[in-house]
């Protein structure tokens, strides 16, 4: 049976104040009739230690929880991040510092560290989830759900959405936002290019060929995916071979063919 430290029985507690307040007093008449003060300090200390070892109140186990099941920071990198080993005294360990160093790690993104007497270590990590990979100078970092970088090496699911342009990721979320109105249209995209420092294109893969979609500033972006969500159920543009959806004018779609002659729909040309 496991018992958390801040629910120890009153009775090993007063035991064990007892037992301390002895010690205090025992250590506090050697020091006066002691001329070496260093050595009553050691003395102390190996009383200390030998009451911890009666309590045995020494870290026999470390365990360590991921959610979820899919993580990226392993059991190595968190038992080098603590520093703490297998028969060291539990009162020499910090939960504070211990949470302060996991935290530190680039996939944590929180710690939740307890301490189960007589000698349980229990950490509990929640780490970023990948959900885009920024490309920037020719360099590529993943983006957690906060759309800020990871900085590792690790490799990432190829699945996950590209995103291109050095101020990218501050729109991420918008974009993503969007994109989750209209799942029909969501699925197909493979990538994100910030245009301009103003709006983003969209490049999509479907069954004959990759396609460019032209996406408008601001908060027209909704309304236009919202269009050609629906002027693609009616007309399955995404499935046609053209090389580009322009939905910037709120008025019409325009589609460019792979041949490069435009054709417009929702409008006066088709």
């Amino acid at each position: 049976m496991r018992l958390k430290t801040n629910v120890f029985k009153w009775s090993m507690k007063v035991r064990l104040w007892i037992l301390a307040g002895l010690c205090i007093f025992v250590g506090c008449l050697a020091f006066v009739s002691s001329k070496m003060g260093h050595d009553t300090g050691v003395w102390i200390k190996n009383v200390g230690t030998m009451v911890q070892d009666k309590a045995h109140f020494r870290v026999r186990q470390i365990t360590i929880l991921w959610q979820p099941e899919i993580h990226y920071t392993t059991r190595e990198d968190i038992e080098k991040a603590i520093s703490v080993i297998q028969g060291m005294p539990m009162t020499d360990v910090d939960l504070g510092v211990i949470r302060e160093r996991v935290e530190q790690l680039p996939w944590v993104r929180s710690c939740i560290v307890e301490r189960y007497l007589p000698g349980e270590l229990s950490i509990h990590i929640q780490e970023k989830i990948p959900i885009a990979i920024w490309q920037n100078n020719k360099k590529y970092h993943p983006l957690d759900e906060l759309a800020e970088p990871i900085q590792t090496d690790k490799k990432m699911p190829s699945d996950l959405l590209l995103v291109v342009g050095e101020k990218a990721p501050e729109h991420l979320l918008s974009l993503l936002g969007a994109l989750e109105q209209v799942p029909e249209i969501y699925q197909y995209v493979r990538s994100a290019i910030w245009v301009g420092d103003r709006r983003w294109n969209l490049k999509l893969f479907n069954a004959e060929a990759g396609l460019e979609v032209l996406l408008p500033e601001g908060e027209e972006m909704i309304a236009a995916l919202k269009r050609l969500d629906v002027a693609d159920k009616k007309e399955k543009l995404i499935k046609r071979k053209i090389k580009a959806i322009d939905i910037r004018q709120k008025d019409k779609i325009i589609l460019r063919p792979l041949d490069e002659t435009k054709k417009t729909i929702k409008g006066k040309k088709k």
